[in-house]
């Protein structure tokens, strides 16, 4: 079955899954986690999945690079940001906000 779908429509990977819900299934990408429409048969998941991806490259066949980079950037960003809420900002970089001093 995973042969016969079309690449993630996201970030272009091939490693999909079917997600299985107790009364619907889904195409999910192992590498962005984009998921597909939920539908009541994996055979309906796919077709709806196929049909978005073929959409998606057909709109944008040729990439522009500066976008790409652009979205490179708020990628790393979201990724800090993550880290950062997890884990606490890291200590000695000097981004962090002072906290409000009284006078």
């Amino acid at each position: 079955m995973a042969s016969n779908l079309e690449p993630c429509p996201f970030c272009g990977s091939c490693n999909m899954h079917i997600s299985h819900h107790l009364l619907s299934r889904a195409v999910c990408c192992q590498h962005c986690k984009a998921t597909g429409p939920h539908r009541r048969t994996t055979e309906e998941a796919v077709l709806n999945w196929n049909r978005v991806s073929k959409c998606s490259r057909q709109q944008v066949q040729s990439p522009n690079p500066q976008i790409h980079g652009h979205l490179h950037n708020l990628e790393d960003a979201v990724r800090s940001l993550a880290s950062i809420l997890r884990h606490g900002p890291r200590q000695g970089l000097g981004g962090g906000v002072e906290p409000d001093r009284e006078h």
